[in-house]
């Protein structure tokens, strides 16, 4: 009799002999994704049509088991799935043996019955969850709890419209399961970033980040709220790579719930489908990971819709089946926690904050000519120097760092950053050059007329560069190459310029080189690559944080106070904006001084008009985006 052999995911051989099956059997790993072999006879034996062998592990302790199964269909009667449960693989070779070669089975009353089968065969279905999700309501309310008062179908479209959103009337809402199953997530990651541990529990992913597993426990308050039935004390959701998602609910004495009513229901269902594909988004997508942090950090419901939104759109088009029943068993060298991940990261970052506690020494006066002691800079109060440049800051006073580049988002204050460093270790800035407006030919000096003859008159950067000071030049990606050429020998080990006089001036000790930059700004050019590998440091700024746009504001424009939170809520509104439809404008802090400055005497919506509409270049659309924002808010 021939047979056919299998091994999945390959196909092995189309007449299998039984060395080619044994060698089959030892190449299966108990933990790879569908381990099985399955052997194909040409005709019936024992009314069996196929002889399966896998193993199967226990999904909550790991205990390995060898399982032959088969499915027994006699004439004129119902298939029935069996199952048989090996003490060793050498009874499984044995069993295998004797369907091979004597062509048959032992005898029926060693078989279970697999009603386990039926019921995955029930309760598994093909859905588009997205969708289906916009479909799917609680019948005991529509709002989405502790969802910022949003309900399901809410029109949000005041805080966020995706560039990919097709709708036909161009608008956003919400629903009612995506945005629960957002809460429970939001709140999982919070409690584990907060306390290093959730009560609510934890996600594990596989080190390809395909396969993933959330362990969901179910607090009290959401069972009191209607959200999950009584019944359920916790989840398993597991995506098994592709499309493949498996649900189980299990009561509060961790057993399986095999009731197909309340858990089934679409709902329950959704929830963990949806928390264990947020997990997905949030280790395979940087973006939505960064979203993820921000509404940990400081909640809000635009971030919230925000983050719904793209969770959406990113998988709205996603087809998922969907299988209620235990999941695999997760092996536990074979899967990375959340939790775990982020103690690694919190241990780092910590580590890399006691390095930069120690405070920034200072040069001593004797190091700099007196005529220079009145450049060093004094900034109002609101300026503090932040802690992540505590370690820049003594690496550029002992001079193992002599030329930095900050670049960053307009408004995050790069400038600031050098005079604040320079204050910091009392360093004289000798000169601060714009490149869009003064830098040229003559940045190092020029002849001048005096009395009968022309005499060279070195520039401040030039004393810089011979006495010792810093220089900061601004914008230096707007500037013409030719006008930076002297910066190559003036970086490199041995630094010098040479003057047009002649004379070659080599770079003092003290002397210290700084830079600002933004990035992809109309007007700006690619810095050239040998001039950007001269810089010790390149310091990416970020955006300003809202209590030093809070302290900027309140000590510039004291009267503006009462209004800071809402400014700050349009400010993050608009960059949100901004960097989801990839818009060629910019919003800065110093736009919202300029508004609070205008604001005292024609008040905020007028004076919006002339300081935060502006920045719409005239695209009248955004400019009636910008209003709706602004107009959500009470000004008076």
């Amino acid at each position: 009799m021939d047979f056919k052999l299998i091994k999945e995911p390959d196909v092995e051989e189309e007449n299998a002999t039984l060395r080619s099956i044994t060698a089959a059997l030892q190449d299966i790993d108990p933990y790879q994704e569908d381990p099985v072999l399955t052997i194909f006879p040409s005709k019936q034996i024992d009314d069996s049509d196929y002889l399966q062998f896998q193993y199967v592990i226990d999904s909550k302790t790991g205990e390995i088991k060898f399982c032959l199964s088969t499915i027994i269909q006699p004439p004129l009667y119902t298939p029935r799935y069996y199952n048989y449960y090996a003490k060793s693989m050498d009874e499984v070779k044995e069993i295998i043996f004797n369907y091979f070669s004597k062509h048959n089975l032992p005898s029926m009353r060693y078989w279970e019955e697999d009603t386990d089968s039926k019921l995955i065969e029930e309760v598994t279905m093909e859905l588009e969850l997205f969708k289906e999700a916009f479909r799917t309501v609680r019948k005991n309310g529509k709002d989405i709890y502790k969802g910022f008062g949003f309900k399901h179908l809410s029109d949000v479209t005041q805080y966020y419209v995706h560039p990919n959103n097709q709708s036909s009337t161009g608008t956003t809402s919400l629903c009612q399961p995506i945005g629960e199953a957002l809460i429970f997530f939001l709140s999982m990651l919070k409690g584990i970033e907060g306390f290093g541990a959730s009560r609510m529990g934890n996600y594990f992913y596989r080190h390809n980040k395909e396969v993933f597993q959330v362990i969901m426990n179910i607090p009290e308050d959401w069972h009191n709220a209607g959200v999950i039935d009584k019944s359920i004390f916790s989840y398993k959701a597991y995506l098994g790579g592709g499309d493949n998602l498996f649900i189980a609910a299990y009561d509060k004495d961790e057993n399986f719930i095999q009731d197909n009513i309340a858990p089934l229901e679409n709902l329950y269902k959704l929830l963990p489908a949806f928390v264990v594909l947020l997990a997905f988004d949030m280790e395979n997508n940087e973006d939505f990971a960064a979203l993820v942090h921000n509404f940990i950090e400081s909640p809000g419901a635009d971030i919230f819709v925000n983050i719904h939104e793209d969770f959406y759109q990113n998988n709205k088009h996603e087809s998922f089946t969907l299988q209620y029943c235990a999941p695999p068993y997760m092996h536990p060298e074979h899967f990375t926690s959340y939790q775990d991940a982020f103690a690694i990261r919190f241990e780092n970052t910590e580590n890399t904050h006691k390095i930069q506690q120690t405070e920034p020494d200072a040069f001593s006066k004797d190091c700099f000519h007196s005529d220079f002691w009145d450049l060093i800079p004094v900034l109002p109060q609101e300026f503090i120097l932040q802690k992540d440049l505590y370690a820049l800051s003594n690496a550029i006073q002992k001079g193992d760092t002599r030329s930095v580049l900050f670049h960053g988002p307009a408004g995050t204050g790069k400038t600031i950053a050098c005079k604040k460093v320079c204050e910091t270790i009392k360093l004289p800035i000798m000169e601060i050059v714009n490149c869009t407006e003064n830098l040229d030919e003559f940045i190092l000096g020029k002849y001048l007329p005096q009395g009968s003859e022309f005499i060279f008159m070195e520039s401040y950067v030039t004393k810089a560069v011979r006495f010792g000071g810093a220089v900061v030049f601004e914008e230096i990606n707007f500037a013409k190459p030719q006008y930076l050429a002297f910066l190559n020998s003036l970086l490199d080990d041995n630094g010098f310029i040479r003057l047009d006089n002649g004379e070659i001036v080599k770079r003092h000790v003290n002397f210290r080189f700084f830079a600002t930059m933004n990035l992809g700004y109309f007007g700006t050019k690619d810095l050239n690559q040998a001039l950007f590998n001269r810089f010790n440091a390149v310091v990416e700024l970020p955006a300003l944080p809202d209590n030093a746009i809070r302290l900027m504001l309140e000590s510039r424009v004291p009267v503006c106070e009462p209004y800071i939170d809402k400014m700050l809520s349009v400010y993050h509104k608009l960059k949100n904006k901004i960097e989801s439809e990839e818009l060629e404008i910019v919003i800065s802090p110093r736009n919202l001084e300029n508004w609070a400055r205008l604001a005292q005497y024609e008040g905020y919506v007028r004076a919006s008009e002339k300081t935060i509409l502006p920045i719409a270049k005239n695209d009248r659309t955004l400019e009636a985006a910008i209003k709706g924002i602004i107009f959500v808010y009470k000004w008076s």
